[in-house]
């Protein structure tokens, strides 16, 4: 055989090595492979320390010795000096060491690549909690993802759709494949954890009917579910037709957002006393900074009484409180007594709710 030949032989006999060698360990665990590793760095850094006890003066300079041949060539700063040191060099670390380590770089690159993909394919489950559960991607979830996490920059969200790819990236956003009235489906985004599930009517579907009908059927799934779970989902939904939200009362649905008429109304009333949507827009919205006066939920304190001291003891605070629950009218109850299931929202922005 030619010297070229020889060569070239000797160059595919080491590529089916590591070849078979990447092969047969990812029939394996990582975590198996991983030990394994471990365990043959610390054998061979035993056995080279017996073998040049000079050389390698302790398990640390073995090691390290180890570990930079099989990643690199080496730093020349340890090397065996001996006849029976190399020999087990050249054929123990150098041929298996090194395809070992490239082995589990190989595993490292995949275990990524294959979350990644994951991810992107919606195959994942989610493992947090508190976090808020958007059902189906249209125009509208997707601006409602985005105000939730300008108003909590910490929260997480998690997506239900039937989309073949992820269609949004952010770093504490999770997309869930599947079908938002099969069980597992919502087991694998964890509603029960949720601090609300917010169904959105399907922007493909033109009739009203269609549309809250198959709200209503991932309403109905994710109440089925709650039974089990005993949670007490606090779920949201899109209502396109006004007329429906009859339909809906044998299903526990907290609140109804009634998407068409709410446009409707806010135009009739910006056309009745003008700049109207300015003001709706600016406490709707919490992308103004910290500056932006926005509405919020305060905690009852012990020593507001009436409705009047919390009113005064807010305003001196900077907040303007607006109302207990949907009651509007907290001037008209200035000296009653606020019960305890009472839920009081101000008008302030950021910096004074903290305070508060």
């Amino acid at each position: 055989m030619k010297p070229k030949n020889k060569s070239m032989h000797r160059r595919c006999t080491t590529l089916v090595f590591f070849r078979r060698l990447f092969l047969t360990a990812s029939k394996y665990r990582y975590r198996t492979v991983i030990l394994f590793t471990t365990i043959y760095i610390f054998i061979n850094a035993e056995i080279m320390r017996m073998l040049e006890p000079k050389t390698f003066e302790n398990t640390f300079h073995a090691v390290w010795w180890i570990l930079t041949t099989m990643t690199t060539v080496g730093y020349g700063d340890i090397y065996p000096t001996t006849q029976l040191g190399r020999t087990w060099a050249m054929v123990i670390v150098y041929t298996l060491g090194i395809g070992l380590f490239g082995t589990v770089i190989g595993m490292i690159i995949d275990s990524v690549s294959r979350y990644k993909q994951m991810k992107e394919e919606g195959r994942m489950t989610f493992k947090g909690e508190n976090h808020f559960v958007i059902v189906g991607w249209t125009a509208k979830s997707k601006n409602t993802i985005k105000e939730l996490f300008a108003a909590e920059p910490k929260t997480e969200i998690v997506l239900i759709d039937e989309l073949e790819k992820t269609p949004y990236e952010h770093e504490r956003f999770l997309y869930i494949q599947g079908s938002p009235t099969d069980e597992e489906t919502l087991k694998r985004a964890r509603i029960e954890k949720a601090k609300a599930v917010l169904l959105f009517a399907p922007d493909g579907i033109t009739n009203p009917d269609l549309a809250d009908g198959k709200t209503l059927l991932t309403a109905s799934s994710i109440e089925r579910y709650d039974e089990g779970t005993e949670s007490n989902i606090y779920t949201i939904a899109e209502i396109l037709n006004e007329r429906h939200v009859g339909n809906f009362n044998h299903v526990k649905v907290d609140e109804f957002i009634l998407s068409h008429q709410s446009v409707s109304n806010l135009m009739a009333k910006s056309a009745q006393t003008k700049g109207t949507s300015h003001l709706f827009t600016q406490l709707l919205s919490r992308r103004d900074g910290d500056a932006g006066s926005d509405l919020w939920e305060v905690e009852l304190k012990p020593e507001w009484k009436t409705y009047g001291e919390a009113y005064e003891a807010l305003k001196n605070k900077g907040a303007q409180l607006i109302a207990d629950r949907d009651d509007l009218n907290i001037l008209k109850k200035w000296h009653d007594s606020i019960p305890k299931e009472a839920r009081l929202f101000v008008i302030c922005d950021k910096k004074t709710y903290q305070r508060i």
